[in-house]
């Protein structure tokens, strides 16, 4: 199903069009993003270095009942990769999320970008069995973030806005089920 994302911090248009479609086949979830205008701004490079710093689309996804432990998959418009295993622990006095991160070693994630004139297609694949992270149902949120060409001052675009200037929000996490 094709959605489109919207400004995570207040819930209103993007200020850059980016679409994820989201299916399922035989226990293998994909994400495909269309991020328009981009800068394609990749501070780092390689499997499991954190692209949040630049230009990336990402998943958080899991299916801890409490929504504390679940993964991040961040795809740059490099196609490097970063898988972790996240422990949230809420957020601090600074309103912060606090977050352990367990980078996975063994990626079992395929991805894919291809760049175009007006920005890229970030596809991510995986077999739904190795995000499971409890017995609850799979819940999940898709992202992008885009850095204007390293700005520090990013774009968060999110399918279900947080309504905060971070993307690590469980309570905004929406049921895989409801979606695809």
């Amino acid at each position: 199903m094709l959605y489109e994302l919207k400004n995570c911090r207040d819930g209103s248009k993007a200020t850059y069009k980016t679409t994820v479609d989201i299916t399922e086949n035989n226990g293998m979830v994909t994400f495909v993003f269309t991020a328009e205008n981009t800068k394609f701004y990749c501070p780092h490079s390689g499997y499991n270095k954190i692209h949040s710093e630049g230009d990336a689309c990402e998943v958080l996804i899991g299916s801890d009942p409490e929504r504390k432990v679940y993964y991040e998959i961040e795809i740059s418009p490099e196609n490097d990769l970063m898988v972790a295993e996240m422990v949230n622990h809420g957020f601090d006095e600074n309103n912060e999320p606090i977050l352990d991160i367990h980078f996975v070693d063994d990626c079992f994630v395929e991805g894919e970008v291809q760049k175009n004139d007006n920005g890229y297609v970030a596809t991510v694949k995986f077999p739904l069995e190795k995000v499971l992270s409890g017995d609850g149902e799979v819940y999940f949120n898709a992202y992008r973030l885009e850095t204007d060409g390293g700005e520090m001052d990013k774009h968060l675009f999110a399918l279900n806005p947080t309504m905060l200037p971070k993307f690590h929000a469980p309570e905004y996490f929406l049921f895989l089920k409801d979606i695809i």
